[in-house]
């Protein structure tokens, strides 16, 4: 065999490698995808778990407020996301349908020590903890493909295939939860 011969067969087998690490990385970032969808599945069974309890609290808040019902009113939505911002969007609503929930409270202080919603209450704070987790979970998948998709010579990849950096659930109001400045030490 000539020298040619031989260089084809270098370039046939270099192509094909080429060829191999594209359909593996192809398929990883596939896979990591599969994993960000699956993770956004525990994210909206927590949110599910979440709404079905606001609305028990939101039942008892009526029943000690019916007269105050246009609180009441569109209170939560998006029980369920599909997307990271529609979840973002339940997660902002949700957490203004509590906001408002103990909001009556302050009117109504016997409500908010009363056995059922002290329970409710118990039961939220274990829904945001299950929520967080899912949301780390989430956030950590994400993170994973998005360190991908802008890793050279992996985007390249990532743009053949149209896979663009994903979103991250966020934390609402996080500056606000970092400023203790108006914080009362007082005990």
């Amino acid at each position: 065999m000539n020298a040619y011969v031989y260089m084809w067969i270098a370039v046939a087998v270099i192509l094909m490698l080429i060829v191999f690490w594209f359909i593996a990385k192809s398929n990883q970032m596939s896979r990591y995808l599969v994993i960000i969808e699956e993770s956004k599945k525990n994210v909206d069974i927590a949110l599910t778990k979440r709404y079905d309890t606001i609305m028990e609290m939101l039942k008892v808040a009526k029943s000690y407020a019916e007269h105050e019902e246009k609180l009441f009113v569109n209170i939560v939505k998006l029980r369920r996301g599909a997307s990271v911002a529609e979840m973002n969007d339940a997660l902002v609503s949700q957490d203004n349908a509590l906001r408002s929930i103990f909001a009556v409270g302050e009117s109504y202080p016997q409500m908010l020590s009363s056995q059922q919603f002290l329970n409710l209450q118990s039961e939220i704070a274990k829904e945001n903890d299950q929520l967080a987790a899912s949301k780390r979970i989430v956030n950590s998948n994400i993170s994973l493909l998005n360190q991908m998709v802008v890793t050279f010579p992996i985007s390249i990849v990532a743009a053949i295939r149209g896979i663009k950096q994903v979103d991250f659930l966020r934390e609402d109001d996080v500056n606000a939860k970092k400023d203790i400045s108006g914080f009362d030490y007082s005990v």
